[in-house]
């Protein structure tokens, strides 16, 4: 009777453990489901305004591998520590997220580049004879991304039944530029108050190109500052990763023990509050 009714506990046991761990992947399973809608209607909205031709689904599947290689490289090297392959984990998460937003940088920084070259070739065109809108069309003709396509787009808008001045709004809303806001205010301005387009873009371009030379003059003086900050950022990993090459014995203990990894922890929040103080430093506003 004993044996009876051990083996049913057992077996209740049994049930329950399954129906726990089925009960959990499911949850975790719903989750993901959940997440990943969620995901891919973000990095939709976001990759539209990056014309990248990455499709949301791709950025997905490169934070699931980003996940996962993090997570068995960080736990292969540390000698399976499970605090550091949760490590790995979040950096392979955040991963392609820092290369989408290093990609939105580079894409911003070169429409600003182009934006000087764009207004000119505006003034000239409404000095010839065109329209302001015929003088668009020749900046998404004449010149090529991310300039034209911004306002290739502005246009498209204006030919379903958009007025140009709410077109070129919503496009100081998409590009996040100074330069930009300046040219949209003082064209509207310059609309309003019966000023020529012409000169008024001229002035501007003028005026931007100004501010140009000194932003570059600004960026060479700091170059040294912000180089000295990267390679004090990365100094100390370098080092690590040197150190684990040559002896992984002596470096390991960093990674399994919870001294170390409390060290870790410090030296992390230490890197990143020095590199925030010097951006600040070398951050000069114009």
């Amino acid at each position: 009777m004993n044996s009876a009714g051990g083996s049913m506990l057992r077996i209740i046991a049994y049930i329950t453990f399954f129906g726990f761990v089925a009960s959990f992947t499911f949850f975790i399973y719903r989750f993901i489901l959940t997440y990943r809608e969620r995901f891919l209607k973000q990095a939709e909205a976001e990759l539209e305004e990056l014309y990248l031709g990455l499709r949301p689904e791709q950025l997905w599947i490169l934070t699931v591998l980003g996940v996962t290689f993090g997570t068995f490289f960080f736990f292969l090297v540390t000698g399976f520590n499970l605090f550091m392959a949760a490590l790995g984990a979040l950096l392979g998460f955040f991963a392609p997220r820092f290369y989408v937003r290093f990609l939105k940088s580079r894409r911003w920084k070169k429409f600003d580049n182009q934006l000087v070259d764009g207004i000119v070739l505006i003034a000239n065109s409404l000095k010839a004879g065109m329209n302001l809108i015929q003088a668009i069309e020749m900046v998404t003709k004449e010149m090529g991304p991310p300039i034209s396509q911004e306002f290739g787009l502005a246009l498209k808008e204006n030919r379903l039944g958009t007025p140009m001045e709410t077109a070129l709004a919503n496009m100081t809303k998409r590009v996040p530029s100074e330069d930009l806001e300046i040219v949209i205010n003082a064209m509207n301005i310059a609309r309003e108050t019966g000023g020529i387009l012409s000169e008024v873009f001229m002035n501007i371009a003028a005026t931007i190109r100004e501010r140009n030379r000194i932003k570059g003059k600004l960026d060479a003086l700091t170059a040294q500052g912000r180089m000295q900050g990267v390679i004090m950022t990365l100094l100390p990993w370098i080092l690590a990763g040197i150190l684990y090459l040559i002896d992984p014995t002596m470096v390991r203990p960093m990674f399994t023990t919870s001294l170390g990894q409390i060290l870790i922890g410090v030296i992390i929040v230490l890197e990143i509050l020095g590199w925030f103080f010097i951006r600040k430093i070398m951050a000069i506003e114009i």
